[in-house]
């Protein structure tokens, strides 16, 4: 998978989810060799979410055997500016952290994300929603350069910690533990199966 061409065209699909409504919706897309499944994200508020959800999307990635996972949500975040080569981590960090007393904080922004997790890396881009002043309905999208990064796996901001599983070995054989028994439950869950058909085939489903 050519990676810069990837989140490219994930920021494409993005943006086109999310042009015209009122809120862009929250989602992952597994990427496999041959096919892409969308599992859309109910609710990402508290860590309880954020847990359940990394385990379904390690589950679905294992599942079917993906390289690459992507996760588009909005947030609104905060731009710290204390020193301009820190800016990117501060404000990638700010999202979780909120902003500190030696930080010259911005308006809150109307952001759109996306990121795509690979074994190695982390691809993550940040927009700015515009909306319509009259209906308030998102018609175009603005780059915010402190937000769109690239980072090696290990070092990506811990607001993204709770995807740090993704890419964990499997276990032995005859080593399951009860995160593999909850992984292989989590498979079961129809919001999980029914998401596992290819695009083009759940539409019959």
């Amino acid at each position: 998978m050519n990676q810069p061409m990837a989140i490219d065209e994930l920021v494409s699909v993005a943006q086109a989810e999310a042009m015209g409504e009122l809120d862009a919706p929250m989602m992952a897309i597994v990427l496999s060799s041959e096919q892409s499944y969308d599992l859309p994200i109910n609710s990402l508020e508290t860590d309880a979410d954020k847990a359940r959800w990394g385990l379904i999307l390690r589950a679905a990635r294992e599942h079917v055997e993906a390289d690459a996972v992507a996760v588009l949500y909005p947030a609104w975040t905060t731009i710290r500016h204390k020193k301009p080569e820190n800016e990117t981590v501060e404000a990638v960090g700010d999202l979780a952290e909120g902003t500190g007393e030696e930080a010259e904080p911005s308006g809150p922004i109307d952001t759109l994300f996306v990121q795509l997790h690979t074994r190695d890396h982390v691809y993550w881009r940040g927009f700015e929603q515009i909306r319509d002043p009259k209906h308030q309905r998102i018609i175009g999208f603005r780059r915010i350069k402190a937000l769109s990064t690239d980072y090696k796996r290990g070092e990506a901001p811990s607001v993204a910690a709770w995807l740090s599983t993704l890419f964990e070995p499997l276990p032995d054989e005859g080593e399951e533990t009860d995160v593999d028994r909850e992984l292989a439950d989590l498979l079961e869950e129809p919001e999980v199966s029914a998401a596992l058909y290819p695009r083009q085939m759940r539409a019959l489903h």
